[in-house]
């Protein structure tokens, strides 16, 4: 008996529960207790709320937060602010966490489904968007990479050229993330960066330099008696994940290729101001690769102060992460044995990394052709540019590993070997598609997407304008700041595309109004839609790390607070600034803003 006293004594402790002793009388005198004797554990009021918010609190955002934000739904009289009050919960749902991001993209959906403002061509839509179908056929095309091996032939040849240290290898990750995501889409290059950092952090691993998942629980199941261990990514893991897809957000403002968010807002512009400026390739690049150049640096910086330590040479983790030079010695010699257990590139290899450097070029060329065209891109209509990721998936589904076909064809004798007995496996088959694909992403995506339209539909996106307007008494360049803390702000809710999508018309219309150039306030508005660092809703490429390692919504949202501050300065800067070096009249309002379409506007989209 005492042992269980003593146990709900260490219980009271845990929860901040009081336990009193028993008191005991003997001819109406009172004595004390004896240690053997059994305790009653008392639990006062507050301390039971305290518990019970402990461990049902999930249930309670879930159950309250329709509850308390119901008063939005009754501003105005038409649906504007009914679906705003939807998009709402949906925001508390994601940033708090209480349900799995698959079932939170299930809520808009299903409410408006249930107040009939949702159509059947909504949902199509939303499931069949260019960034949709690119996410799923990039994580495929990694599954056959993985499949394949060519990543730990490249993980093992980068270690043994560069080292092991963190700092060097995150330079030339996220660097190399940002200059490929300027040359493909933003998507495709975090896709083909993923295999590569899990495998160097897996041989980083191997040598025991890091972990990459730490166990936070065991659970036992009765019917079976085993453990099965809970893991959760260590901040290495985080750290390097969450670089490479911020990084290739960061490159894709670059160029027009890089992102569907510069495509969708060139789009907008030409058909709205079809006696603007164009929007050229040059040009674009010119505006922004100084501003990315010193979003990724400042990226690089933060990221290693934050997670790794630099600056902070006495902490924890700086001292952990070093290494004497009897270890690199050690490791490099150990990288040189592995990488000839390798062999010589294999077959299999060879066509996974032909597809790869196939689709890149397919997609790039399919984009630059559409821009020749005089035929402008919308949302719905440039699902083409993912045509080359889905052709690779076929050649990987046809393309055999081995060529040992061939030795039915080739003259025999005595010596020769014999014939194979089975035929050569794929390089990619459904199996693995079925075990290694995370679907949850595609769910996710899906309901960012599916949310946004409906805010433009019910004209929420009006109201947001008038927002705007509010603002656009200040001085210009202060506005554009709004304007930009405002887009950045939405866009981490939504897929950053079907926010520029929803949003530019109303954009263009802000600035015909407040008598600033269109081209000005535009472009600023698509550069912060296109960073979003906080949330997996935001962009496909946050979406796709989050699953690919299981990174947790908390750790998003504090490793982006530097890069999100430093990105809305960046982009205030090279709108407001440095795009006076290429358009000398891009602050001053134009003639050519006063001849718009809108009405063809309405006609195309």
């Amino acid at each position: 008996m005492h042992s269980v006293l003593q146990n709900a004594k260490s219980l009271g402790k845990k929860y901040k529960i009081r336990c009193s002793e028993p008191t005991r009388f003997h001819n109406g005198v009172k004595m004390d207790s004896e240690p053997s004797e059994s305790n009653l554990l008392i639990i006062t009021k507050r301390d039971r709320l305290k518990l019970f918010i402990k461990l049902y609190w999930r249930s309670i955002v879930l159950i309250a937060t329709p509850i308390i934000l119901l008063p939005v739904a009754f501003i105005g009289v038409n649906n504007a602010y009914r679906c705003f009050y939807i998009f709402l919960i949906s925001i508390v749902y994601w940033v708090t966490d209480v349900l799995h991001p698959s079932a939170t993209s299930m809520v808009p959906i299903g409410f408006y489904s249930l107040i009939h403002m949702a159509k059947k061509e909504y949902v199509t839509q939303a499931y069949i968007k260019n960034e949709l179908l690119d996410c799923l056929a990039i994580m495929i095309i990694g599954v056959a990479i993985e499949y394949s091996q060519i990543n730990k032939r490249v993980a093992l040849k980068i270690l043994m050229l560069f080292g092991c240290s963190h700092y060097r290898l995150s330079f030339l990750l996220f660097f190399g993330t940002m200059i490929l995501s300027m040359f493909v889409t933003d998507i495709l290059a975090c896709g083909l960066m993923m295999p590569l950092t899990k495998s160097i952090l897996m041989e980083l691993e191997n040598m025991g330099i890091l972990e990459m998942y730490e166990t936070i629980a065991k659970a036992k199941q009765k019917s079976v008696y085993h453990e099965v261990k809970q893991l959760r990514p260590t901040d290495f893991t985080i750290f390097y994940f969450l670089g490479i897809a911020y990084s290739s957000s960061i490159g894709g403002m670059a160029s027009i290729i890089g992102s569907h968010v510069n495509q969708i807002m060139k789009s907008y512009f030409e058909l709205i101001f079809p006696y603007g400026p164009k929007i050229e390739f040059p040009h674009f690049m010119l505006l922004n690769l100084p501003g990315v150049l010193l979003q990724e640096t400042l990226l690089y910086l933060w990221m290693n102060s934050y997670f790794l330590g630099m600056f902070r040479a006495n902490s924890t983790i700086a001292l952990e992460i070093g290494m004497s030079e009897e270890e690199v010695s050690y490791i490099k010699t150990l990288l040189a044995i592995q990488y000839q257990q390798l062999g010589k590139i294999k077959f299999h290899e060879l066509i996974v990394g032909a597809v790869v450097i196939l689709t890149s070029i397919l997609q790039v060329s399919i984009i630059a052709s559409q821009f020749r065209q005089t035929d402008h891109i919308s949302l719905h209509s440039h699902i083409k540019t993912s045509a080359p990721c889905l052709i690779g998936i076929i050649l990987l589904f046809a393309i055999p590993t081995r060529l040992n076909f061939l030795d039915f064809f080739k003259h025999r004798n005595d010596s020769s070997e014999p014939l194979p007995q089975s035929s050569s496996k794929a390089c990619l088959n459904w199996g693995l598609i079925k075990r290694d694909i995370h679907w949850s992403i595609l769910f996710t995506i899906g309901g960012s997407c599916f949310v946004f339209e409906a805010l433009k539909d019910s004209f929420m996106t009006v109201e947001f304008e008038k927002f705007l307007f509010i603002f656009s008494s200040l001085y210009p360049t202060m506005f554009i700041l709004v304007v930009i803390i405002f887009c950045k702000i939405l866009t981490e809710f939504a897929s950053n595309p079907c926010v520029v999508y929803c949003l530019m018309p109303s954009i263009a219309r802000l600035a015909i109004k407040s008598n600033i150039n269109p081209h000005c306030l535009m472009m600023a508005a698509s550069l912060s839609c296109a960073l979003p660092f906080h949330l997996i809703t935001g962009s496909p490429t946050n979406a796709m790390v989050a699953a690919y390692v299981h990174i947790r919504p908390r750790k998003m949202m504090y490793a982006g607070i530097g890069p999100s501050v430093s990105g809305i300065l960046i982009i205030w800067f090279t709108v407001v600034v440095w795009a006076k070096a290429i358009w000398t009249d891009i602050l001053l309002e134009p003639e050519w803003s006063k001849l718009n379409t809108f009405d063809s506007l309405n006609e195309h989209y």
